[in-house]
């Protein structure tokens, strides 16, 4: 009795323990949120203060009121333009997606093809996107095509890059011990390779995700390919000043939630993979 009573106590207090943390977590969880919102709330006063205090001209920075007067009375202009945003940054991020890891997993366990690719990779990893353009439209022409390629150009080269690095740094001993489990091949590769490399590739598309969307606007806002950057552009040369303003803001705002869904699905489907903190989960 002795025993199962002293069992009872200990499991007693390592549940109260659990609910501790657990509340000082949902506590600091609710501290940190309510930090973010007012951080967002002092941008926008500052923003408010600057436009009424006549420091920039009110016509080249309209105000915050004015702005979601516009995000409210274009909404359907904006979300067209929203839709063909996303349509050109997803595929473009997809097709880099799949080359990216495919071709960083076969360098990266590859000393040959890595050394065949390195002054390459050196190469083509600075040039910016933008200056492609004219190639582009000779290849592609105007709309989606085009954009897609740029995005798709852009963001190769960071998952490429940490899909390579994060093939070459798993453990000797963790291949070792596959092989002599029979693991050899595409079983391994699909079992030990990729899920052992996940963490540099999950990093490396958090920066490809975002990255995508910048080079996406980009080329809509110079090449004029419809979206979010066009309608930008459109916008500014009509002395459209609010409605430019709109149209940047949803697409900060769009990044924000686009960053934020990424690292919910990271984290439920890689929970292995380790965020630093103030990261999007």
């Amino acid at each position: 009795m002795g025993t199962a009573l002293m069992n009872t106590t200990a499991t007693a207090s390592a549940l109260t323990d659990d609910a501790a943390v657990r509340a000082r977590k949902r506590s600091g969880g609710g501290r940190r949120l309510f930090r973010q919102a007012a951080g967002v709330l002092i941008a926008l006063l500052a923003w408010e203060a600057l436009s009424a205090s006549g420091v920039v001209n009110s016509f080249a920075l309209a105000s915050p009121l004015e702005t979601a007067s516009k995000l409210i009375s274009q909404a359907g202009t904006l979300a067209h333009a929203v839709l063909g945003t996303l349509e050109a940054w997803a595929l473009g991020l997809l097709i880099a997606a799949v080359l990216g890891i495919a071709l960083g997993t076969v360098v990266g366990v590859s000393k040959s093809a890595d050394a065949a690719t390195e002054w390459l990779v050196r190469a083509m990893r600075p040039m910016p996107s933008l200056a492609l353009i004219p190639i582009a439209i000779l290849v592609a022409g105007l709309g989606l095509k085009m954009t897609a390629g740029l995005v798709a150009f852009a963001s190769f080269w960071p998952i490429f890059i940490n899909t390579r690095y994060g093939v070459r740094q798993i453990d000797n001993r963790l291949l070792e011990t596959a092989q002599s489990l029979g693991l050899r091949g595409l079983s391994r590769l699909g079992r030990v390779v990729l899920p052992a490399a996940s963490p540099m590739i999950s990093t490396g598309l958090q920066v490809a995700l975002s990255l995508a969307l910048v080079v996406t606007v980009s080329v809509e806002l110079v090449g004029g390919t419809g979206g979010l950057g066009q309608f930008v552009a459109t916008a500014q040369q009509g002395n459209q000043t609010a409605s430019m303003y709109a149209g940047i803001v949803l697409g900060g705002v769009l990044g924000w939630a686009l960053a934020t869904l990424y690292g919910a699905v990271v984290k439920r489907a890689l929970p292995w993979v380790v965020r630093p903190q103030g990261e999007p989960t």
